[in-house]
């Protein structure tokens, strides 16, 4: 047995594998629906800990479904880029820079993809004058922070931090997006058989560059939500907030934005806040 082993879905016939991929977004589905149940019975419960943990994992599970979709609409013609974004699965940065991406409203490509860089940066410059400390990236330490205790060093000052750091303040913010976008492209039928192939067709041929404005992109969105509906693949539960949520924020395929890490060091962030300190002199 050999786990996390996505890629061996290449070894598979193009022709068994959108099945093949449907049944793992059915596995997914049910579970983001479930963990969400749980969530929400711990936001009633006043249990700001827990859910922060629950929310945490729902949002990478429903992650992994927007990436399966994006190898779907990317089609199999770049193998190399199929297998980069099958490896994206496994990631938590790759998973976490979709849960944020999807939150935006991208103008074009190109900003989605200056988003994600300055997602992927091991360390980078904030503050005040945007300058002034460094810290580590973002996505990795609000997933870190938020499931266990650690003690942090930054810039000479040390400190325990604790997820009980987590006010009843931010109930308000769970479910995340991309938990609620993902079930909501499940119940329009998007993650059975019948309604990937509609999605290949769809997205087969389509020309996407820096330059791909989103109107050309919701366009297709909304000839895919079309198709499902006159197929009759969506769930009777379909709400319309579920339509105006896939319509709005099922941005861009993401399968060839690069979602890998950079490498940043102190010494560089110091040299730059150096620069920017003898300007501003």
């Amino acid at each position: 047995m050999k786990p996390r082993d996505l890629v061996a879905v290449l070894n598979v016939p193009k022709a068994e594998r959108l099945a093949l991929i449907a049944e793992g977004l059915g596995l997914l589905a049910e579970h983001v629906g479930t963990l969400r149940d749980d969530l929400i019975h711990l936001q009633e419960a006043g249990r700001s800990r827990g859910a922060a943990v629950i929310d945490g994992l729902a949002s990478e599970e429903a992650a992994k479904m927007l990436i399966l979709l994006d190898v779907v609409r990317m089609g199999w013609s770049d193998i190399d880029a199929v297998r980069r974004q099958l490896k994206n699965f496994y990631n938590h940065l790759a998973r976490g820079i979709y849960a944020r991406l999807i939150a935006g409203r991208p103008a074009d490509l190109a900003e989605v993809r200056c988003y994600a860089e300055s997602l992927r940066r091991a360390l980078y410059l904030d503050g005040p004058n945007d300058v002034d400390w460094i810290f580590r990236n973002s996505v990795e330490a609000d997933r870190e922070e938020s499931l266990y205790v650690d003690y942090v060093t930054s810039e000479g000052d040390s400190a325990w931090i604790t997820p009980a750091r987590l006010s009843d303040s931010k109930l308000s913010s769970w479910p995340s997006m991309v938990v609620d976008l993902a079930l909501a492209l499940h119940r329009l039928g998007c993650t059975n058989k019948q309604g990937l192939e509609i999605i290949s067709k769809e997205w087969d041929g389509f020309c996407l560059d820096d330059g791909t404005h989103w109107v050309k992109v919701e366009a297709v969105n909304k000839r895919i939500l079309s198709k499902l509906h006159t197929a009759g693949l969506c769930s009777d539960d379909l709400t319309r907030a579920d339509v105006r949520l896939a319509l709005e924020h099922w941005i861009f395929p993401l399968g060839n934005v690069d979602l890998s890490p950079i490498k940043v060091t102190r010494s560089e962030l110091q040299a730059e806040r150096e620069r920017w300190t003898a300007r501003e002199t």
